[in-house]
């Protein structure tokens, strides 16, 4: 959703929201009619049409005429340079996580709390889903506009 935000999104997918698809399909027909020459839509892994390419997928077959492009955004952030911070971050996750399973230590996470190295099991980890905010649902529908 964040990543839907900064960059202006017109419309994002995320799990957490469910969406129906002919809203979102007359939503772009909308923005078609009005001459809007692009749509930047963000779809988050786990969504419910089951990822950008799918979604992709559905809107080429009732929008034919819609020119798309699917960029997947991990393979744009890979490869920047990395501060002293993530270089020390990671020496440091790298280490715990090594003494961690020299210790006899399984299925935790190691992670940083108020900067210092914290385990955490994974079951308190996955599929953990957090509320979404009003708000800022509200705020990309009044942007996108």
């Amino acid at each position: 959703m964040h990543s839907g935000i900064a960059c202006g999104a017109e419309h994002i997918f995320i799990p957490e929201q469910k969406e129906s698809i002919q809203n979102f399909i007359e939503a772009v027909s909308n923005d078609q009619l009005r001459k809007k020459r692009t749509n930047i839509i963000v779809v988050a892994e786990g969504d419910e049409f089951g990822g950008a390419a799918e979604l992709s997928k559905i809107l080429k077959e009732r929008l034919p005429n819609l020119e798309l492009r699917v960029t997947i955004l991990g393979h744009i952030q890979r490869g920047g340079a990395p501060s002293c911070f993530d270089r020390i971050l990671a020496s440091r996750l790298g280490y715990a996580a090594v003494q961690a399973l020299i210790q006899g230590r399984t299925q935790e996470m190691v992670g940083l709390v108020n900067n210092e190295i914290a385990y955490t099991p994974f079951s308190a980890c996955v599929k953990l889903q957090k509320p979404i905010s009003n708000d800022l649902l509200e705020m990309i529908q009044v942007l996108s506009k």
